[in-house]
């Protein structure tokens, strides 16, 4: 009796610490690592062109994020996105461009139960955006004109688990762009700039979508 008494207690305290072991255990062997492969649109700010007799429009954005997963809330994730420029100046044409998005997120996962779960992030990088020589109120900029500057990126969205390896991501984010007004007189390339009289913070909205696959 004593025997079968002793049994009965030693299994009751290891029942529950073997759960304990299964849970951890389970959230240890999941996925670390996320990429998705997104397309979206990006909307470029360019009031502060108007000054100059310029605009411009990006193209559909396509890109791809890398994250791992520190913690079962918590990841690091590295974005990157392209997109086509399709400008105007006032008295010379259509120009050519390109934009390049980049940076370093902290993104905060909802629990990895849920079907759908909420990924916020926030973190900062560069936007580097070029246009093909072209003549800007009576002046030439020869070769190609650039500027690379400092953005913030705040997003917020949801995925869709499609099971364990795979989801569908959809996000909206803001790339908050500091840029800083070119020198005088305005005809030097490398002194581009989308806000060309007087330094600036602007807000260039994004909405994007894509599939997720962990691994």
């Amino acid at each position: 009796m004593r025997i079968m008494l002793t049994l009965a207690i030693v299994g009751a305290l290891w029942s529950p610490a073997a759960a304990q072991d299964t849970a951890t255990d389970s959230a240890r062997e999941y996925p670390r690592w996320f990429i998705t492969g997104y397309a979206g649109s990006f909307a470029i700010a360019d009031d502060e062109l108007d000054a100059v007799g310029m605009t411009t429009d990006a193209s559909a954005m396509l890109g791809a994020r890398l994250a791992y997963r520190v913690t079962p809330r918590w990841a690091l994730e590295a974005s990157y996105g392209h997109a086509s420029l399709d400008a105007t100046s006032e008295g010379f044409g259509e120009v050519d461009g390109r934009l390049h998005l980049y940076h370093a997120d902290l993104v905060f996962l909802a629990p990895d139960s849920a079907t759908v779960q909420v990924a916020l992030s926030a973190g900062a990088g560069g936007m580097h955006y070029s246009y093909d020589e072209f003549e800007r109120r009576g002046i030439l900029l020869q070769g190609e004109s650039w500027a690379n500057e400092l953005a913030v990126s705040l997003g917020a969205g949801v995925i869709v688990n499609l099971g364990r390896r795979a989801g569908l991501r959809v996000e909206a984010r803001d790339a908050i762009q500091f840029c800083s007004a070119e020198a005088e007189p305005i005809d030097e390339t490398s002194d581009f700039s989308h806000c060309p009289l007087d330094d600036k913070v602007l807000h260039n909205p994004m909405f994007s979508g894509g599939v997720l696959l962990r691994f």
